[in-house]
C-alpha cells in the first residue's frame, strides 16, 4: 500500500497526494476498531485537493503566516471525515 502511495505521488508530481492520503486513511479506518466498532473514513480526495489549494492561496496571501494553521486545519478535516460505525444510531435512539 505504501509503495502505491509513494509511486502515485512521484509520478503525478504531487497532484495525487490527496487521493493517496484518502486511500491510506480508508485503509487505516478499515483496520481500526474502537470498543468493538469499526472506524469509517468518508473524506473525498477532490474536497481535500480544494482545501489544499485554498490553504496554499491563503499562505501566499499572508506571506506564509497561514502555513502555521494548515496542519491544524488538515487534522480537523481528517477527524471531521472519520466516523465510528453505530455510534450515531445509539445516540439518536436515546433522545
Amino acid at each position: 500500500m505504501m509503495l502505491v502511495i509513494f509511486l502515485s505521488g512521484v509520478f503525478s508530481l504531487g497532484l495525487a497526494a490527496p487521493w493517496a492520503f484518502c486511500y491510506r486513511e480508508r485503509w487505516v479506518a478499515r483496520h481500526t476498531y474502537i470498543e468493538g466498532r469499526q472506524l469509517h473514513f468518508v473524506g473525498k480526495s477532490f474536497d481535500l485537493w480544494l482545501f489544499l489549494l485554498k490553504w496554499t492561496l491563503f499562505s501566499v496571501l499572508t506571506l506564509g503566516l497561514y502555513s502555521f494553521v494548515v496542519p491544524i486545519r488538515f487534522q480537523q478535516w481528517r477527524i471531521k471525515n472519520t466516523y465510528v460505525y453505530g455510534y450515531w444510531d445509539e445516540y439518536y435512539a436515546t433522545e
